[in-house]
């Protein structure tokens, strides 16, 4: 910072480091006259009076959510982020097509939503799934979470050793 000096005119450049206090006692280097610093005074008050402020926090990042694998026959349809929602059903545009009487043109669709995914049934026919570690329960008009791999049967009982269930895993993906 430049101090010019009051008694001689001297242009001084003093580090700001030496300013201590509300009256810092820092001469001329040119005539030895003690500089003053209008202004500064409150400056450097202000500073010993406020505390300095913490820095802002860093949000952690979010841990990705692992992927959700499903299996019906030969296909197979990956939920995660990049595809968010897959529909189940017996129309053809569906990501898994399943074409059976009881399977309604749009059955039922899974979708992730803040990191967990949801098995949501709009059918007439409801939709039965079984994960492991629980019981097998049919949907109507209902969401459910997935928790665990399982199976799916959309307007059909399934196991997890029917040939006929869509399959339900999870892939952490890297």
């Amino acid at each position: 910072m430049i101090i010019y000096c009051e008694e001689c005119g001297f242009k001084n450049i003093v580090d700001e480091k030496r300013i201590h206090g509300k009256d810092p006692q820092i001469p001329c280097e040119q005539c030895g006259d003690l500089l003053r610093f209008y202004g500064l005074k409150a400056k450097a008050l202000k500073a010993i009076v406020e505390k300095p402020r913490p820095a802002p926090k860093k949000k952690k990042a979010k841990p990705r959510p692992p992927a959700l694998i499903l299996k019906y026959g030969n296909v197979v349809v990956l939920v995660n982020e990049s595809r968010p929602r897959v529909e189940i059903g017996r129309q053809k545009g569906n990501d898994i097509q399943v074409v059976k009487n009881r399977v309604s043109r749009i059955h039922a669709f899974i979708e992730l939503k803040d990191g967990e995914y949801y098995l949501t049934d709009q059918s007439s026919n409801g939709t039965y799934f079984f994960l492991v570690g629980g019981q097998g329960t049919t949907l109507k008009n209902e969401t459910v979470k997935l928790t665990a791999k399982g199976v799916i049967g959309p307007g059909y009982k399934v196991d997890l050793d029917s040939s006929d269930a869509i399959h339900i895993l999870f892939e952490t993906l890297s």
